[in-house]
């Protein structure tokens, strides 16, 4: 009697188990079924960082892409953007965005390139002619095919953004060439090639985080900054060193990535959606940015900025000071890819000194 029970309870157990499994199939089926395909309904909560003033056209880019996103997927997918290095400075977000604690951010392409040595090409001074032609660098083959080298790390390259043009301020009297900026402090960002540019023109360059530089010039640490004009206008810098020299020295990208895990673990329609949104935002960025050194320089001499235009002679000089440390650094990246760089912008000068 008793056998006869424990055998109608195995049989009971055995079918449950048979019905589980035939559950968990179905489940794994539907799984596999939506994964990469249209998104299953789930909301999704993204952090998107930069370090720079909620005053800058960077950060208006950011809002046009938390817009287009959560507009895109009817609320679904939640943009949350935090400015002004409130969740650390560029070197902490990338590692942050590595680590999947933030979703999104925008470097700048100095500091990435501590991350994907790819992108150390950028780093070097007067590549670029225009911003048309940057642009058109940077969106053609050459400079995507750039980002790929991001993924090593654990990060996607979504987009190249826009800084803007590089330029030379300080506080001790007007700079027109290299000689007078012998012995200044100036302040670069942690770039091993921007101090090396700076050291070979024979300032003395300091990097110190961007959140920072305020302080510094205020108390003597730097001299001088090298920055874009909206940088410069939305640190104030301009109040502490309000000589500007417009050097044009580097165009200066950021780029947008994300988390590789998070982006991959994504359906491909969320994926098209952040995608799409950060190409709108760049192109709406780039849009604002065409007559926003104008407005700036407006606003910074009315605040007392002086400005020194350089002659396209004078800006030469400039350009010939520069090739000692295209020959003597070269080498210290990937000399093929800069070969490469400098063919796409069609910078005969500097291609001539490396080749």
């Amino acid at each position: 009697m008793i056998k006869r029970k424990m055998n109608y309870l195995l049989m009971i157990f055995a079918i449950l188990a048979l019905v589980a499994c035939s559950n968990d199939d179905a489940v794994d089926g539907e799984a596999e079924e939506s994964s990469g395909g249209e998104s299953n309904g789930e909301e999704i909560f993204i952090q998107a960082a930069h370090v720079v003033s909620p005053e800058t056209t960077q950060h208006e880019a950011f809002l046009e892409f938390e817009r287009l996103v959560e507009e895109r997927s009817d609320g679904r997918i939640e943009v949350e953007v935090y400015p002004d290095g409130q969740l650390g400075g560029e070197r902490e977000m990338i590692e942050s965005t590595q680590a999947g604690d933030i979703q999104i951010s925008s470097p700048s392409i100095g500091v990435l390139a501590n991350f994907s040595s790819a992108l150390e090409v950028f780093d070097f001074p007067f590549i670029f002619k225009d911003t048309e032609t940057a642009h058109e660098v940077l969106d053609g083959e050459f400079g995507q095919e750039l980002l790929t080298g991001l993924e090593e790390n654990g990060l996607i390259g979504l987009s190249y953004g826009e800084l803007g043009w590089r330029h030379l301020s300080n506080n001790k009297g007007e700079a027109v060439t290299p000689e007078d900026v012998e012995g200044l402090k100036i302040r670069t960002m942690e770039v091993p090639m921007h101090i090396e540019f700076w050291k070979e023109i024979g300032a003395n360059p300091t990097p110190l985080a961007f959140t920072e530089v305020f302080t510094g010039l205020s108390q003597g640490v730097v001299d001088g900054v090298e920055n874009t004009l909206g940088l410069i206008h939305s640190g104030k810098f301009h109040e502490v060193s309000n000589y500007i020299t417009t050097t044009g020295h580097i165009y200066d990208p950021e780029v947008y990535i994300i988390n590789q895990d998070f982006f991959n673990g994504l359906s491909e329609e969320d994926q098209e959606i952040i995608q799409t949104s950060i190409d709108d935002a760049v192109t709406y960025l780039r849009e604002i940015n065409s007559d926003y050194d104008d407005e700036l320089r407006v606003l910074l001499e009315e605040e007392g900025a002086e400005f020194r235009d350089l002659t396209e002679e004078e800006q030469n000089v400039w350009i010939e000071a520069s090739i000692p440390f295209y020959e003597k650094h070269a080498d210290d990246v990937d000399k093929d890819k800069l070969i490469q760089l400098l063919e796409a912008a069609g910078n005969e000068k500097l291609l001539d000194a490396i080749k």
